[in-house]
C-alpha cells in the first residue's frame, strides 16, 4: 500500500492505510558515491580479523533484543504481520547473534590441507562491496540473513530493502550501523529503478531474494 510522492516513500499501515512514516527515495545518480563510499571503507573492515569483525558486531544482538518490541511494532504497522510475529521476528535475530556469529567464524576460519606430498591451506578473502536486495515478507529477517554473512566475511554492503518495508529494514541498519565502522555498511531507498541502477554499478556481488 506504500505510494511514491516527491521523491519520498511514503509507508502505509495496509489494516488502516495510515501513513506510517517516509523516508527519502535514492537520487539514482548518487549510488555511484555511495558505492564508492562501500569500497573504501571495505578495505580496513577486510584487514579485521574475523573475531575482531565478530567482536565489533556481537554487542548489536542484545541491542536489538533489547528493541525488539520497539521495532516488531514497526514491523507490523508497516507491513501487516500479526504483533506477536512482529516481534517475535525482531527478537529472534537479536537472541540469535551469537550461534550465528559463532557458525560463521567456524565457516570462514581457514583449513588446513594435506595429504601425503601436499601440505596447504585454503582462506575465504572478501570480495568487497555487496549490493543486498531483500524483499518485503520478512522484512527485518531478510536483510538481516544477507548482511550478516557479507560483513562476516569481510565485505560492506549496501542494502536496499523492498519499498513495501523501508522503515523496518531502515530501522534495523540504524541500530547495526552503531556498531560498525563508517560506510561498511549503508541503506539506500527506492522501487525497481534503483535496484538495477545498484545492479549495473561498480560492485562485486548481488545477493537478491525476489522475483
Amino acid at each position: 500500500m506504500n505510494r511514491i510522492e516527491d521523491h519520498t516513500l511514503i509507508s502505509l499501515n495496509p489494516a488502516t492505510g495510515e501513513e506510517v512514516g517516509r523516508l527519502p527515495i535514492t537520487p539514482v545518480d548518487q549510488i555511484p558515491a555511495i558505492v564508492e563510499r562501500a569500497r573504501k571503507a571495505q578495505v580496513g573492515w577486510a584487514q579485521m580479523s574475523l573475531q575482531d569483525r565478530a567482536d565489533d558486531i556481537r554487542p548489536f544482538g542484545p541491542a536489538l533484543a533489547a528493541a525488539a518490541e520497539e521495532v516488531g511494532t514497526l514491523l507490523t504497522k508497516e507491513m501487516g504481520k500479526p504483533l506477536p510475529q512482529g516481534i517475535g521476528e525482531a527478537r529472534s535475530c537479536g537472541e540469535s547473534i551469537d550461534r550465528t556469529l559463532d557458525g560463521m567464524i567456524a565457516a570462514l576460519t581457514p583449513e588446513p590441507m594435506e595429504d601425503a606430498n601436499i601440505s596447504s591451506t585454503m582462506v575465504f578473502d572478501p570480495l568487497g562491496v555487496c549490493a543486498g536486495i531483500t524483499p518485503w515478507n520478512f522484512p527485518m529477517s531478510m536483510p538481516h540473513w544477507t548482511v550478516m554473512p557479507a560483513l562476516m566475511a569481510g565485505n560492506s554492503v549496501i542494502l536496499k530493502p523492498s519499498e513495501k518495508t523501508p522503515l523496518v529494514a531502515q530501522a534495523y541498519a540504524d541500530l547495526l550501523m552503531s556498531f560498525l565502522p563508517e560506510d561498511v555498511l549503508q541503506v539506500m531507498h527506492g522501487d525497481g529503478e534503483q535496484g538495477k541502477a545498484l545492479v549495473d554499478a561498480d560492485v562485486n556481488l548481488i545477493a537478491f531474494t525476489g522475483s
